[in-house]
């Protein structure tokens, strides 16, 4: 049970990794990153350690980039016998570029990274020798294909996401072609000079918008409230200490998520229901102030569509609502 939650939360941070399939370009402008060749250079070196950090830096950064994915699992497999983390890495390269020249050896390797997780089990659990081994492997085999099944739903989940940044590309598209219309540049007439300006500091936020700091430790907190659940679940096999640690562990997580909640919340409520806009503002400055990223502009717009244009302008003095 601990070992699926472990799974399944490795697959819930790839955060907006793209399933759609790749084309040699894509993959050389994977491999044209700067962090990616920094991390290959490291690979390269024999300074794996770097490696290893700089293709997980890559991946937070873009988890779509497959090339450092690939190199991410080979590391994990051949130097930190790493298998679990090879195994998911395998498989979500696979999701994204099934069509790939790498994908028949990441199906192999796969196919190795299981073998050896069903026999880390195995030694586990002390069943190297026993009689009921193969039993105990054909259950771990199935309980691999359920693990399987789950990441199929994320991937789903991931789909989804994925459909949203392109809406959000478009957009983005939409107002760079309305700047080039009126000019480029905030020349002309000082009605011009406005809409250029707001439309320039529009397209200053290209990121579709991310979850608070606050939210972000709330979903740590929560996911470290799962594992302590496991932990309590199995307390009655386990020594009166080791429960009692278990117990601990489930408080301080439960804790940990109430204020984060209880931070978030603050947060919130301390945006007000409405605001004038002043002379100099933009949506792009007004989301920064009250919401702590830019991206929030989006949001503030379809709250007030009926008083603000679809070029996001705003008038000094007009009030806006904000939502929460």
């Amino acid at each position: 049970m601990k070992t699926t939650s472990r799974l399944i939360a490795l697959f819930a941070l790839a955060g907006l990794a793209a399933c759609d399939s790749r084309t040699a370009s894509d993959f050389k402008q994977e491999r044209a990153n700067r962090q990616y060749q920094a991390a290959m250079d490291d690979y390269s070196a024999g300074r794996l350690d770097a490696a290893v950090k700089g293709f997980e830096k890559v991946l937070r950064a873009d988890p779509a980039n497959t090339s450092a994915r690939f190199q991410l699992a080979c590391l994990q497999q051949d130097s930190r016998h790493d298998n679990l983390g090879a195994f998911c890495n395998y498989h979500e390269y696979l999701q994204q570029a099934p069509d790939s020249d790498k994908a028949k050896m990441a199906k192999e390797r796969l196919a190795i990274c299981e073998r050896a997780l069903v026999e880390e089990l195995a030694k586990k659990l002390n069943l190297i020798g026993d009689s009921a081994i193969a039993e105990e492997i054909e259950h771990s085999r199935k309980e691999l294909a359920d693990m399987k099944k789950s990441c199929d739903g994320l991937v789903e989940k991931l789909k989804e996401s994925v459909e949203e940044a392109s809406k959000f590309k478009s957009e983005n598209e939409r107002l760079r072609k309305l700047l080039a219309s009126l000019g480029g540049e905030p020349v002309g007439t000082p009605e011009k000079t406005d809409i250029v300006s707001s439309v320039k500091d529009l397209l200053d936020d290209e990121e579709p918008s991310a979850p608070t700091v606050a939210a972000l430790d709330e979903a740590k907190a929560l996911n470290a409230l799962a594992e302590a659940d496991d932990d309590v679940g199995t307390s009655s096999s386990l020594l009166p200490t080791q429960a009692a640690d278990a117990k601990e562990k489930k408080k301080a997580s439960e804790d940990a998520a109430k204020k984060a909640k209880a931070e978030r919340e603050a947060k919130k409520a301390a945006i007000p229901d409405t605001y004038v806009v002043q002379e100099g503002d933009t949506l792009y400055k007004i989301a920064l102030r009250f919401y702590g990223r830019t991206s929030a502009w989006k949001m503030i717009r379809e709250a007030n569509k009926e008083s603000i244009t679809t070029d996001g302008r705003v008038r000094t003095g007009q009030t806006l609502k904000l939502p929460k």
